[in-house]
């Protein structure tokens, strides 16, 4: 698991060094001279997009394959939880409830019952994925909730007290 998302942002860093390196060694004007040439801004070549090789939108396809795949192999790994923050913290979810406050408490309410198999996965996600990186990772493949203010680990830390205390 570890593994596919350490991939993954490699893979992103990786095609980012390359559109740099690209851009750098193409003598690209810059932006500014640019704006003072007539005629429109047209970021890059004709042969780059045109021509086979890697096209943009080539590169942000692989990039959302690997995604969906990190994405599926997460939910394999922890499906409970996936189900539960999914279902519940979704956009619509979130603005049915009126807010994320309520639908957490809504979530927490209905998934009682199934607290068992939630506190044993919360746990395994946290022992599993030691950097803030990995487990913000996992929540934003799940739902649509964000919670930078908080740290993603120590809000899925909060929610598995949440579910000890029933």
């Amino acid at each position: 698991m570890i593994f596919l998302l350490q991939l993954l942002v490699l893979g992103v860093i990786g095609l980012l060094a390359v559109n740099l390196w690209k851009a750098f060694m193409s003598g690209e004007r810059s932006l500014s001279d640019r704006k003072a040439s007539s005629g429109p801004i047209i970021e890059g070549r004709v042969e780059e997009v045109a021509g086979g090789g890697d096209s943009p939108g080539r590169a942000a396809a692989e990039t959302l394959k690997a995604f969906e795949n990190a994405r599926e192999a997460a939910r394999a790994t922890y499906p409970s939880l996936f189900a539960m923050l999914g279902g519940y913290l979704n956009a619509h979810a979130i603005e049915r409830a009126g807010d994320i406050e309520a639908a957490v408490r809504t979530m927490i309410e209905e998934w009682s019952g199934r607290r068992a198999e939630i506190t044993e996965e919360l746990t395994r996600l946290l022992a599993d994925n030691k950097d803030e990186a990995e487990v913000r990772a996992i929540v934003v493949a799940a739902c649509d909730a964000e919670f930078e203010l908080e740290g993603y680990r120590k809000w899925l830390i909060w929610l598995l007290g949440r579910f000890n205390a029933l």
